[in-house]
């Protein structure tokens, strides 16, 4: 135990860069020296794709090119799983990369910016593909294919996540709690000193990515609104890698959508009508950052109400997270261990402001298979874990332990268990490697 403690501070030590973020392979640079009065420099937030490289010139290059390509190898051992077993609620142990992206980002002219992302580990999957107009700091004009802006982790790209996996609605299989890239249109800016407040506003078609129409001429609207009373941080991340002293984040998210699900004949009816399904989504969050310190907790709520709720009962959404990370404060670890924290409570399924019957009924799992059953089941998950940074975000190892206690009762979805104690354990091991370049 002495030799690896011995042998991590000689390597945190070692004299290297102290981030790695991506290629800038061209980029124009003037040949004036910065001007100490000017307008700080408009870095686009994730919110919007962000930056892939890093500049040599100040960030004052009118036209620029850059290329990222990052993985995120994992090992993963979840707890309950039974090779014998006919029905498993725990996934099998074993190898897998999840994450494998390749980014292209350029600025053609001061109000043209190009974005391309698609991810590679299981196929050839666009993410990205947009255009970018920034006409002032307070009004800038996207269109294409982006991150719908509701929710801090969804627009964080997960190369800086503080642990392996997002929250549970973020990241909920195919449950689609929470939109993501999307089709559509988005203005976005900041306002007042030092950025006080930034703002996203967006319409978009509401079918997922990679889907080239509009099926049922309904839209998806979003907006987020994010308040930094001290500055807005210099980078959109969790950990606190800047050390830029204290800076606070509080921001509110709205989404509304309608979705045609075909027909159906209701009830005492002889003629079909359309099934219309609404979604309201809200959010919170707040965020915190304070020499090698970062708190975060965020609230979440969806109100589900579906036209033909025999077959699909309306639902309410309900979540809350708190998470923490802490840099070990000696000098040879300060800015590379990280030891993380987060508690969440999640109902997917419930009923919190109307009475459970016709108009709200919690959803029981038809099949068993662990995705489908976790996306319906009331979970409470403890997460502990470290992290080791040894070029920022562009070369970290993570671990993390989860403690998932499923609360749903296991005869709803198999009557042949007879379990009435509605709680399933399992608990997650996850080891994780990110490289970029």
């Amino acid at each position: 135990m002495r030799r690896l403690l011995v042998s991590a501070c000689l390597l945190g030590s070692v004299s290297l860069p102290a981030t790695a973020n991506a290629y800038r392979l061209w980029e124009d640079c003037p040949g004036t020296p910065p001007d100490a009065d000017a307008q700080p420099v408009l870095r686009t937030p994730l919110a919007a794709g962000g930056e892939a490289g890093t500049s040599r010139c100040d960030d004052r290059a009118p036209r620029w090119f850059d290329l990222n390509f990052w993985a995120a190898p994992r090992f993963t051992l979840q707890e309950g799983y039974e090779a014998s077993a006919t029905r498993n609620y725990s996934a099998p142990p074993g190898f897998r990369v999840r994450r494998a992206r390749i980014i292209l980002h350029g600025q053609a002219h001061p109000l043209l910016q190009v974005r391309f992302e698609a991810d590679v580990a299981t196929g050839f999957n666009i993410l990205d593909a947009y255009l970018l107009v920034p006409f002032r700091r307070y009004l800038n004009v996207q269109a294409g294919q982006f991150r719908v802006p509701f929710g801090r982790e969804e627009l964080l790209s997960s190369a800086r996540w503080q642990f392996t996996g997002p929250n549970l609605w973020t990241d909920a299989g195919g449950g689609n709690f929470v939109p993501s890239f999307d089709l559509g249109a988005m203005v976005w800016g900041y306002v007042g000193p030092r950025d006080l407040v930034e703002y996203y506003a967006g319409i978009f078609n509401g079918e997922g990515p990679a889907q080239q129409a509009n099926l049922d001429s309904n839209f998806l609207y979003a907006g987020r609104v994010v308040v930094n009373p001290l500055g807005r941080p210099r980078r959109f991340q969790e950990a606190d890698l800047e050390r830029e002293g204290l800076r606070v984040q509080i921001a509110l998210d709205g989404a509304y959508q309608k979705q045609q699900l075909g027909f159906y004949t209701p009830p005492g009816a002889s003629a079909m009508t359309a099934n219309v399904r609404s979604l309201a989504l809200l959010g919170a969050e707040v965020a915190v950052f304070w020499e090698g310190l970062s708190v975060y907790a965020e609230m979440f709520y969806r109100d589900r109400r579906d036209g033909d709720t025999a077959t699909e009962p309306s639902t309410e959404s309900f979540g809350v997270e708190a998470q923490a990370g802490y840099f070990i404060p000696v000098e040879a670890l300060r800015n590379h261990l990280e030891v993380v924290a987060r508690f969440q409570d999640w109902a997917p399924s419930t009923c919190l402001t109307r009475s459970a019957g016709s108009n709200c009924t919690e959803i029981h799992p038809a099949s068993v298979s662990p995705t489908e059953y976790r996306d319906a089941m009331h979970t409470r998950a403890f997460t502990f874990g470290a992290n080791w940074y040894q070029l920022g975000h562009g070369l970290k190892l993570q671990f993390d332990y989860t403690i998932y206690n499923q609360l749903t009762d296991l005869a709803a979805a198999d009557p042949t268990t007879g379990s009435t104690s509605g709680v399933v354990h399992a608990n997650l091991w996850t080891l994780q490697a990110l490289g970029s370049f």
